[in-house]
């Protein structure tokens, strides 16, 4: 578009990290721990919607677009939640 990027669709990983999912609760021990868990359950499921995303991302995306996390628990650090990172993936075959 003339103004810029816009969002397509998003997929995520079928499993995330612990840590990574501690920077998205502002308290991790009093919260009942259920981001990303009916997003999971699509996994198990319906692998075919999933699939139709990414499909479509293929298609029509120039821009595809990586958010990463950090594993924090290999260091010894006092540190529990990781650090996330946006990464751009272009080149290639989109495969």
């Amino acid at each position: 578009t003339p103004r810029g990027l816009r969002t397509l669709s998003t997929v995520w990983a079928a499993h995330l990290s612990d840590e990574c999912r501690r920077r998205f609760y502002k308290n991790w021990y009093k919260s009942k721990k259920k981001a990303f868990t009916k997003y999971a359950k699509k996994y198990t499921e319906s692998k075919k919607e999933i699939d139709v995303e990414l499909a479509r991302i293929k298609k029509y995306c120039q821009v595809v677009r990586v958010i990463a996390h950090t594993q924090v628990s290999k260091l010894n650090l006092r540190q529990k939640k990781a650090h996330i990172m946006e990464i751009q993936v272009n080149g290639g075959t989109p495969a």
